[in-house]
C-alpha cells in the first residue's frame, strides 16, 4: 500500500522482518497506510522513489510507468476486495482472545497476500533490472545499500547504547495503542518483560540484504557477458526476486524462527490481556479500514 505495495525493493517480502508486533491487529499494517488519496497516486510516487535510486532515461521511465500502473489496475480489481473480507473477518475474530493456529492462519494470508503481488510485478520488474546499464547498475546498487542503512540507523543505535529491547517495547506499545486506543499498566509490564525475549536480528538483516544485493546485481552484470544467455540471466533474477529469502545467513534464519515462536507467546498474552473497550476499539478500527478499501475499489 504505500511504499510496500510496489516498492522498489520489488518483494514485499524482502523486508518482512522476524521480528512481528503482537496482537492479531498488527498484520493489518500493511493497510494501515492505505487511504484513497495516496493509493490513487501509487505509482506515481512509486515511480519518484525508484528513479530517486536509479537515474533512468525516457524509454525506461515510460516502462516503468507503464508497469507501476498496470499492477495498480491489477490489484485495485483483483486485490482490494480480498483484504476487505480479510480485515472483516480479523474483526470477527478479534471478539474473543486468539490462539497459535489463529495466528499461524493470518501470518499465513498476510504472506499469501504479498506472495501474489510479487508473482504478478516480479516479470515487469526483472525486465526492467535488465535493461539498466553498468553504470545504472552500479548507481542502484549504491542507493539501495544507503537505504538499508539508513532504515536501520534506530535500531543500531539502540543496539549500540543497549537500548535495543526497550525501543522494541516502545514500538509495540505504539502499534498497540494505535489500534486499541489505550494500553493498561498491565499491559505496559508485560510488553517490557516479553520484549526482553526476543533476539536482535539488525545485523543479521543487513548482512542479508548485502547477500541478496551482490547476488542480485552480480546476476544482471552477467548480460553483458558471454557466459550467461539472457534467458538464464532472466530466471536467476526473478528467483532472487520471488525468493529473497535464499540469500539470508543462516544465523538470520535461526534467530528469526526463534523470534516468531517467540512473538506467538507475545501474542497470546497480549490478546488475552485487552479489555472490552480494547476489543470494540479494534473491532472498529478493522472494520473502518475494510470500508475505506471497498471504497477504493469503486474509485
Amino acid at each position: 500500500m504505500t511504499r510496500t505495495a510496489a516498492s522498489p525493493n520489488i518483494r514485499t517480502g524482502t523486508t518482512t522482518r522476524a521480528l512481528r508486533l503482537p496482537l492479531l491487529l498488527a498484520v493489518s499494517l500493511c493497510f494501515a497506510a492505505c487511504t484513497n488519496f495516496f493509493y490513487n497516486r501509487l505509482d506515481t510516487l512509486a515511480a519518484w522513489y525508484i528513479q530517486d535510486l536509479v537515474s533512468l532515461d525516457t524509454s525506461q521511465r515510460s516502462d516503468l510507468r507503464s508497469w507501476l500502473e498496470s499492477t495498480l489496475q491489477w490489484h485495485r480489481s483483483s486485490e482490494l476486495a480480498l483484504y476487505a473480507k480479510f480485515l472483516r473477518e480479523l474483526a470477527a475474530k478479534s471478539a474473543h482472545p486468539g490462539n497459535a493456529a489463529t495466528y499461524k492462519g493470518i501470518e499465513t494470508q498476510v504472506e499469501l497476500f504479498g506472495s501474489r503481488l510479487v508473482e504478478r510485478a516480479a516479470p515487469d520488474a526483472a525486465r526492467l533490472l535488465m535493461s539498466l546499464s553498468p553504470e545504472q547498475l552500479t548507481e542502484f546498487e549504491n542507493n539501495l545499500a544507503e537505504k538499508s542503512r539508513e532504515r536501520n540507523e534506530e535500531n543500531l543505535e539502540a543496539l549500540k547504547k543497549g537500548q535495543w529491547h526497550e525501543k522494541r517495547a516502545k514500538d509495540i506499545e505504539k502499534q498497540l495503542k494505535r489500534w486499541t486506543g489505550s494500553i493498561t499498566k498491565e499491559q505496559h509490564l508485560l510488553i517490557a518483560e516479553e520484549s526482553k525475549r526476543f533476539d536482535s536480528t539488525t545485523a543479521d538483516w543487513l548482512e542479508s540484504q548485502t547477500r541478496w544485493r551482490t547476488a542480485m546485481f552480480g546476476a544482471l552484470r552477467e548480460r553483458f557477458t558471454a557466459s550467461q544467455s539472457p534467458a538464464t540471466v532472466e530466471e536467476r533474477i526473478l528467483k532472487l526476486l520471488r525468493a529473497p529469502e535464499s540469500q539470508w545467513t543462516r544465523a538470520y534464519q535461526t534467530k528469526a524462527a526463534q523470534n516468531r515462536e517467540q512473538s506467538l507467546a507475545v501474542l497470546g498474552a497480549i490478546d488475552a490481556s485487552l479489555t472490552p473497550e480494547q476489543r470494540s476499539h479494534l473491532q472498529r478500527e478493522l472494520i473502518e479500514l475494510a470500508k475505506q478499501l471497498e471504497a477504493m475499489t469503486q474509485s
